[in-house]
């Protein structure tokens, strides 16, 4: 009988099996792993990239997994963090909304990675990422309703857990080796917040991919036979006093009912916060309906769930000084999408985010809480954008589901698309499409690395 609640987590892990996936849940794993590495092609040129890409070369490490970009091999603890940071970086990867937020696709960097250093099959590894998703999004849910987010903690710190976690099932089938890798990983992973206040710096792509490093580390000291304090959860220190404040350990351990968490996690059509999918689609469909230009707009009304009107009050995120913080701007990014009816890349380079027709807008552009969409959050971010014309028409448009929700989902051949759209001039086309073949038919998948061999930049 399992006596503490890490016992009782890494029972819950092994005890999810391939053979007990029911077959939208393994489609719904390989739909997380095109979107994901999607994003990690997308994200192969930037700084960060290069950055952290460096510093792992430099320090070198047994050639244990794969690194998407170089096609080189290092320590599967920092292959994590260098293909986490690809992940990550446009901000264009999976995102869960409960009392905390998530991104739990960066667990993908750990699956890849362990699962490569093991000798693990594509279904080995889709078992692991669900299990990972299913202890990452609990924890969204299961803490008190402030989040650890409204505590000062990064809610990625979630990821501690979820990736040792994975990375643990992948590397033992023991659960003893798991419930101590969570130990481990909960005792020294717990990230601060401040990184994602004000003016964003460029850490905001490392902040989980780093989490997740720790997971795996955690994980492997574990396997080696390192213990962690038993009482990690529920301790007087434990993380649900210092950290969560409270936790609900029944609903975090509870066995796995008929819906798989996996199953709720949403897909971004846009590289921009998750908040903002709705606004942005919205804004591109008043665009697509009619030229817009700033000197004919009198003001813009942005409708959002009350929460998010309370955490967008930050002036510096307004008028945005480089991507990290547009990204992250919902005035910028509405903006830019009814001016350009786009919001990709092109809306993201310093030059369009300096522009003066963007500020302008920028400056006619006020938020408002909407009633309906508060009381459908956090089950759904929805948003809608009002565009009040001077000649006394308003165009509005609204969203109560974002395109990539569960009740508004991405279709397989968008996610293709998506897929082709970042890897272009990053990948050749011929790998690009094995990548999409590759995982297409992910569970029959015998050599992860090969797989990873096509993601290499042109």
């Amino acid at each position: 009988m399992a006596t503490y609640v890490k016992d009782r987590l890494a029972e819950l892990v092994h005890g999810i099996r391939y053979r007990d996936l029911p077959p939208e849940v393994v489609a719904a794993a390989k739909r997380v792993i095109l979107d994901t590495l999607a994003c990690a092609a997308g994200g192969l040129k930037s700084e960060p990239a290069a950055i952290v890409s460096g510093v792992a070369r430099a320090l070198g490490g047994s050639k244990e997994a794969t690194t998407i970009g170089d096609g080189g091999k290092t320590s599967c603890a920092l292959a994590t963090l260098v293909n986490g940071t690809l992940i990550r970086y446009l901000d264009n990867n999976d995102y869960y909304f409960g009392h905390d937020s998530a991104h739990p696709s960066g667990n993908l960097a750990v699956a890849l990675a362990v699962a490569e250093k093991c000798g693990r099959t594509g279904a080995d590894m889709i078992v692991a990422l669900v299990a990972a998703y299913e202890i990452q999004l609990r924890l969204c849910d299961v803490v008190a309703a402030s989040g650890i987010s409204g505590r000062g903690w990064h809610p990625g710190t979630d990821m501690q857990f979820s990736s040792a976690a994975l990375a643990a099932r992948l590397l033992s089938d023991d659960p003893r080796v798991t419930a101590h890798a969570l130990a481990l990983a909960g005792s020294h992973n717990n990230t601060l917040a401040q990184s994602q206040r004000g003016h964003i710096p460029m850490m905001k792509a490392t902040a989980e991919a780093t989490i997740a490093k720790g997971g795996v580390e955690a994980a492997l000291l574990a396997a080696g036979g390192l213990t962690g304090p038993d009482e990690i959860f529920e301790g007087a220190a434990g993380w649900a006093a210092t950290v969560a404040g409270e936790v609900d350990f029944t609903a975090l351990t509870a066995p796995v009912g008929e819906r798989y968490r996996i199953l709720d996690t949403c897909l971004k059509p846009y590289a921009a916060v998750a908040g903002a999918m709705a606004l942005i689609r919205a804004a591109v469909d008043l665009a697509t309906r009619e030229r817009l230009v700033m000197a004919d707009i009198d003001r813009v009304v942005i409708k959002l769930h009350a929460l998010a009107v309370k955490k967008a009050s930050d002036p510096q995120k307004n008028y945005p000084r480089d991507k990290e913080t547009a990204d992250h701007s919902y005035h910028y990014c509405v903006a830019a999408a009814l001016l350009d009816g786009a919001c990709g890349p092109a809306q993201f380079t310093d030059e369009r985010i300096a522009a003066d027709d963007i500020r302008g807008l920028i400056a006619k552009t006020g938020l408002e809480a909407d009633a309906e969409l508060t009381a459908l959050y956090p089950k759904s971010s929805g948003g809608g954008v009002a565009v009040k014309m001077r000649d006394g028409r308003e165009l509005t448009r609204m969203y109560k589901y974002p395109p990539g929700h569960p009740q508004n989902p991405l279709s397989d051949a968008e996610i293709a698309g998506k897929f082709l759209e970042l890897s272009d001039g990053m990948l050749e086309v011929s790998n690009a499409q094995r990548v999409i073949d590759g995982v297409a038919e992910f569970e029959r998948c015998e050599n992860i690395g090969e797989l990873l061999s096509h993601m290499v930049a042109v």
